[in-house]
Parts: structure tokens; sequence; C-alpha cells
């Protein structure tokens, strides 16, 4: 039987899954975000132990990974550990693509993800033949959830500047940050800070749903899903062709169906991206030339 692994690598979640030609899947493991641009060398051994897990005793025969930013300089420590675990090495694909891929069966399109961070590309055969955004919190990832989160922080501390009550988001930033309601004080303001420049940098993301929560109530927090909305508008636009009507994957956690970030996005006709995981193993399956059918074709 002919299997194939599959990874989707992101900043906040990693999934493995082994899938046999026919889509069934095999194998499957989740662990904690393991970009290496994030997260360094550590990376690899929350790789290895993702893939040590969904293989078991498996034997794979092709393999795909689908991350943002490539693998930070350490090649040779994960050819080292697929080595190890007797794993061909992936063949590498962006997250952007990879998102597309679970989306849709059609080779050319659109794919706007809105996650950890923000990126959009347009997709030629299944290869981003263009891109915009994905450069990290520190330059770009406009309306992602980093963005997000960093701008719920800044609406409480300008709350504190000058000497407001606070509203929904305010409050609830606060409790997100603490874990308990907090006065609006000065010190309350220097700890949020500490806080948040002491946490790894996407753990600001964890703060993007208290905005989504809140902006059906709190026009502060709308303001600031209708300004990532107008980012992420503009990010697809770089890239797609003007008039195009291929289709257009909508990817990543603050996208998915029902949020209503998405519900700002304009776009008539649009569909939400699968499972990445499952997309890549699809992807790894076709390299050895296997007619698969695609993930959205198979019953689970």
């Amino acid at each position: 039987m002919t299997l194939a692994l599959g990874l989707d690598v992101g900043g906040s979640t990693t999934r493995a899954v082994v899938v046999s030609a026919s889509g069934s899947v095999l194998g499957s493991a989740r662990g904690p975000g393991a970009n290496p641009v994030v997260y360094g060398e550590a990376a690899v051994s929350t790789i290895a132990a993702a893939v040590r897990q969904a293989v078991a005793d498996l034997r794979v025969e092709a393999s795909v990974m689908g991350i943002a930013g490539g693998l930070g300089g350490f090649d040779g420590d994960f050819a080292r550990m697929w080595a190890s675990l007797g794993v061909p090495p992936p063949r590498l694909v962006s997250d952007v693509e990879l998102a597309f891929v679970s989306g849709t069966a059609s080779r050319t399109g659109s794919v706007l993800l809105a996650g950890t961070g923000a990126a959009a590309s347009h997709v030629v055969d299944r290869v981003a033949v263009a891109t915009a955004d994905g450069h990290g919190w520190l330059l770009g990832d406009l309306g992602s959830g980093v963005w997000l989160g960093r701008e719920a922080v800044r609406h409480l501390l300008t709350t504190i500047d000058q000497a407001s009550s606070g509203g929904l988001l305010a409050a609830r930033v606060l409790e997100g940050l603490f874990g308990e309601p907090r006065p609006m004080t000065r010190e309350t303001a220097s700890e949020a800070i500490h806080r948040v420049h002491a946490a790894p940098v996407p753990t600001l993301a964890s703060l993007a749903p208290l905005v989504l929560a809140a902006a059906e109530h709190d026009p502060h927090a709308a303001d600031i899903l209708d300004r990532a909305a107008a980012h992420l508008q503009e990010t697809l636009a770089t890239v797609r062709p003007k008039d195009d009507d291929s289709p257009i994957v909508l990817a990543g956690g603050l996208l998915a169906q029902g949020s209503p970030l998405a519900a700002r996005l304009p776009y008539p006709t649009i569909t939400h991206a699968g499972d990445a995981a499952r997309a890549a193993a699809w992807l790894a399956l076709h390299d050895l030339s296997l007619d698969t059918p695609h993930p959205r074709e198979v019953r689970t």
C-alpha cells in the first residue's frame, strides 16, 4: 500500500498526517507551532515529534511540508532528522499554496490567508506565481492575528492614557493578558507592556479571538476588524489579476466560515480552506503520479 506524509507547519500549530492512495488517513498528530523562523532550532524537535507520532511503524514513500519562510537556515538539522526517522525529505511548499490546494481542486485561483500571519498569492498550476505580504510581524502581516492582537493592546494602552473607564474590548484584553480583571491604571499599563514584550510574538495572536468576539458590541473592536479587512483586500488586490473570476480561497483561523472578519470581505464567490495537512499528503501522492481523490471528495 502506497502511503504519503503531509505536514502543515504554522506559527501556532503543527499537524502531520499519513494518507493512503485512496485518501484514508492512517496516522495523525498535532503539536505546537514550529515555524523555524519564529522558534529556531526548537522547531526541528517539534516537527520530529509530530512526524514520529503520525508515522509510527508505517512506511511512507513521499512527503510534502507546507511552511512559511522555509527552513530558517536549519537545513542540515532537518536533513539529519528525516534520516533518523526513515522518512523521505519533504518537498517544501508555501503555506499559501497549501491553503489553496486544501480549498479547491482547481489548479488556478487566489488564496488569502489570515492566521498568526497574513499573506495572499495568485496560484497557477498549484504554484504561487505572485505573493504579497507574509513579511512577518515586524515588517508586515497586516490584518493577521498578531496584527489584531497588537491593535487590541494598543487600544487598551490608549484607553489608559486617556484615563477612560474603557469598554468591552479593553476589559477583555486586560483579562486576556492577566487572567483576571485589572484596574485601568498606569501600573497596569506598565505590566501589560512588560508581558507583551516578554512573551513570544505569536502570543499576541491569542488576543485576536477577543477582537472577533467583541466586534458586534464594541465600536473599537469593529474598527480594528474594518481596518484588518481593508489591509487584506489591498494585499489580495496586489497579486490577483483585475476582473479574474477564478476561485478565491480564504484560509487561516481568522477567515474561517462565520468569522466576522471574513464577512467584511466583499468577494461574491469564495471557498474556505480545508485540512492543510491532508492537502499536503495529497500533493505528495501526486508526486508519485497517483490519481488520488481530492481531500474534499473523500468522506471522513
